[in-house]
């Protein structure tokens, strides 16, 4: 279901919105706005994913660190 929008944007960015290919503004823009909700669910999934594997990374450290201890006391 789409609904009405009333919306005022600056002259420039009607220009741009004019350039793109499209039947009317409001399929321009609906493009436009649908191509940023893409981008914006895929940059937040990267940063989960940074987040998710800068944990792994840091658990393999600190494994890889108490390895080494447990050597080290062991070899004195």
């Amino acid at each position: 279901m789409k609904e009405k929008l009333s919306v005022t944007l600056d002259h420039p960015l009607v220009r741009f919105l004019d350039t793109l290919p499209g039947r009317s503004r409001s399929e321009k823009l609906e493009a436009v706005i649908r191509r940023f909700r893409i981008v914006s669910d895929d940059l937040a999934l990267r940063k989960a994913l940074t987040k998710h594997r800068e944990s792994d990374e840091a658990r393999a450290e600190a494994e890889a660190w108490r390895r080494t201890m447990e050597r080290d006391q062991w070899s004195e």
